[in-house]
């Protein structure tokens, strides 16, 4: 008898755990597929089908080449072609890579090379081009930390045309004047309502008393998130975000032209937060946050003109082990410095796993508060590879973790000083009440 009720007892228990367990992969399956749904992706996006051939010839086969390593460069046309990388070597021609893309990173010092574009239709090899990279002296810099050395002060906080910044971009305009363009809303941190970038101007960086509120920009009544600012041959160019990468120019910093979309549909969802990188003379490279099938990742973008993009790889994986894979992705706020001969990748690492975050964020619900502002910093001798994250305990490249969100770096040459800043949504973060800031920053080498 006691049996029978034991048995009942234990059918009862694996039927309301499979119960749970249902409900949970219910969940946890519809909402990616819901805020999936609407995301398109196309690699071809930024350059059309029948102008890749042509881009190609145009473009032939791009150098940046450190002490170590020496990346090559070209327009891909993946649907139709994979391709080889060839180095010469005792007068023939060996195999040292391959790449579905148009990227191809090598452990090599120098040499001459050639890519072979192999049609997935026929097999038959067409030469994309042939480059020969002198070899660079060896040196083995010293790895540093980036390392917080002093009390956060205010920057930057709206008070006209929005109410907090989150992620900014910080330059210096054609008159020399310190410009912060950030995400703002009049509200106390709605995403659906950051449609515009609000502007902060000073004359020094940092400013004693903060920075002056200007009139905003971006303002196209559609969502605006995460400027990045650059300049080029005395062109300023802003990129932002989400879902595709809009562009606009100005021949000052100030006043901004007609925004265009250069990517209309990216190569992997959740795309947004994008940072441009100058590689080399004609060559930069676009770190954005994305989304593999399961995991978070840093995606990586080339352009040989700043206007058309294709994908070439991740900057950064995640795999197992890794403490947070957000259905809209957790590698948020990509930037990517240079440092005495290594590259530095920070990301602010936010958005945990399941559902239910997704489900609580309108609400204004965040459980773990301290881990909107985790920040993690990874290096490498070159901007294309920081490696494979599982996890602060088996990450080999993890070179600081940081109390900051959506932290931009900046150096200022007349201080010969780097400073950092935080922003956030006044509604969760804790490090300031809506404002953006900044810190001292300090590098300390690594033993």
């Amino acid at each position: 008898m006691c049996n029978k009720k034991g048995n009942k007892w234990l059918r009862g228990c694996l039927i309301t755990a499979a119960v749970i367990l249902g409900l949970w992969l219910f969940l946890e399956i519809g909402l990616r597929i819901y805020v999936e749904m609407p995301l398109k992706t196309d690699f071809y996006s930024s350059i059309p089908r029948d102008m890749v051939q042509q881009r190609q010839k145009e473009t032939g086969v791009r150098v940046v080449q450190g002490p170590r390593w020496v990346h090559l460069g070209w327009i891909a046309d993946p649907e139709k072609e994979t391709y080889r990388v060839d180095i010469l070597s005792t007068g023939s021609w060996q195999k040292v890579g391959a790449s579905e893309y148009g990227s191809c990173l090598l452990r090599q010092a120098g040499g001459s090379f050639r890519v072979m574009a192999l049609s997935k239709g026929s097999g038959a090899e067409r030469l994309i081009g042939t480059v020969d990279v002198k070899e660079q002296p060896a040196s083995s810099p010293l790895l540093f930390k980036p390392v917080i050395a002093g009390k956060w002060q205010t920057l930057f906080r709206p008070h006209q045309y929005g109410y907090y910044i989150n992620d900014h971009a910080i330059y210096q305009d054609a008159s020399g004047q310190w410009r912060l363009v950030g995400i703002t809303s009049r509200t106390n941190g709605d995403f659906n309502a950051e449609r515009y970038f609000a502007v902060g101007v000073s004359d020094d960086m940092p400013p004693e008393s903060g920075m002056q509120e200007s009139t905003p920009v971006a303002d196209f009544g559609e969502l605006a998130w995460a400027p990045d600012v650059i300049t080029e041959n005395g062109t300023y160019y802003m990129f932002w975000s989400p879902h595709r990468l809009e562009r606009m120019t100005s021949p000052d910093g100030i006043t901004w032209g007609k925004p265009e979309t250069v990517i209309p549909a990216p190569y992997h969802k959740f795309f947004r937060d994008g940072m441009v990188l100058k590689a080399a003379e004609g060559q930069w490279l676009l770190y954005t946050t994305a989304r593999g099938l399961f995991f978070s990742q840093v995606d990586r973008y080339q352009s040989f003109d700043l206007k058309e993009w294709q994908y070439t790889g991740t900057a950064l994986q995640t795999g197992w082990g890794s403490e947070r894979n957000s259905p809209f992705a957790s590698t948020e706020s990509p930037f990517v410095m240079q440092y005495k001969g290594h590259y530095y990748l920070s990301i602010t690492y936010n958005n945990d796993t399941f559902f239910w975050n997704g489900l609580l964020l309108p609400l204004k619900i965040w459980f773990d508060r301290p881990s909107y502002n985790d920040t993690l910093v990874f290096h490498a001798d070159n901007p294309y590879d920081f490696g494979m994250y599982n996890g602060v305990g088996n990450a080999p490249t993890l070179s600081a973790r940081l109390t900051a969100h959506a932290p931009k770096y900046i150096y200022v040459p007349d201080k010969d000083a780097w400073y950092i800043t935080t922003a956030g949504w006044p509604w969760i973060t804790s490090l300031t009440s809506g404002e953006a800031a900044i810190a001292t920053l300090k590098w300390e080498p690594v033993p």
